[in-house]
């Protein structure tokens, strides 16, 4: 279980009135993840959304060529989102490049998350956008 109040500072949740955070944070399990833990991997089944509260984590796209497109987030980002609403594998792996405090939401909850507005209309934008950027990269 995530705290509400937590969740309130993050951005996606600034169209959440207090009901919506309440559900969330039901829906969201906070971890304090250690550098280098894996969160997803290329390829793999989508399983979990992570939004990054503190730390920061690294996005690897391995891109056909061989090469890798790297990108760190950090506080206020959030990453899984193509995967569970795409139904397609992941994208990327995912590991946490310092500590990081993330919340995290496994497949049913993250369905749930989508059912409150706000929160559905950031996340497919910010899919629609990834899906575009990978398509780019893997272009290249």
């Amino acid at each position: 279980m995530s705290d509400p109040h937590e969740l309130h500072a993050l951005s996606l949740f600034s169209g959440c009135d207090d009901t919506d955070l309440a559900i969330a944070g039901r829906l969201l399990t906070a971890i304090d993840a250690s550098p280098g833990r894996v969160l997803m991997v290329q390829g793999g089944l989508a399983r979990q959304f992570v939004i990054v509260e503190s730390g920061q984590v690294e996005v690897v796209h391995h891109q056909p060529d061989g090469s890798d497109h790297v990108v760190t987030l950090g506080a206020d980002d959030w990453v899984g989102e193509v995967g569970l609403i795409d139904h397609v594998p992941c994208t990327a792996t995912v590991r946490t490049r310092t500590g990081a405090r993330v919340h995290v939401a496994g497949t049913a909850e993250f369905r749930q998350l989508l059912e409150i507005l706000p929160i559905a209309c950031q996340l497919r934008s910010t899919a629609d956008d990834r899906v575009a950027e990978n398509q780019l990269a893997d272009a290249s």
